[in-house]
């Protein structure tokens, strides 16, 4: 990466939506069909900040933080943080769905998160 390059994940479109997650965990919500803000609201991290992309499954998105944390925020119009799910080391990864599970790789483990 370039000197005093920014690091952003890159955003993620859901059910008509852009959702842009900036590096210090500012989140953005988009309509598609007219470009209005819906949204900004920052997350309550704290230390390091962003860089794996949003993942989005059932009207929910998972934003993992440097930190080893996971947030869960609630699609749509208004912004609603449901969970945040401590995962106990560094998370640089994107998190991967196949199925019913969650597969995230943290700094030392493989976490597989989901039902039977």
């Amino acid at each position: 990466m370039a000197p005093g390059a920014r690091r952003w994940p890159p955003p993620i479109v859901y059910d008509g939506t852009l959702y842009v997650l900036g590096n210090q965990g500012i989140l953005d919500a988009y309509d598609l069909t007219d470009g209005r803000e819906i949204y900004r609201e920052r997350l309550p991290h704290v230390g390091g900040g962003f860089s794996a992309s949003p993942i989005a499954a059932d009207g929910l998105l998972y934003l993992a933080s440097e930190d080893g944390d996971i947030f869960v925020v609630q699609t749509g119009e208004a912004f609603d943080l449901i969970a945040t799910n401590t995962m106990g080391e560094r998370l640089m990864a994107t998190p991967a769905l196949a199925g019913r599970h969650m597969y995230v790789r943290g700094e030392r483990t493989l976490f597989a998160i989901g039902t039977e």
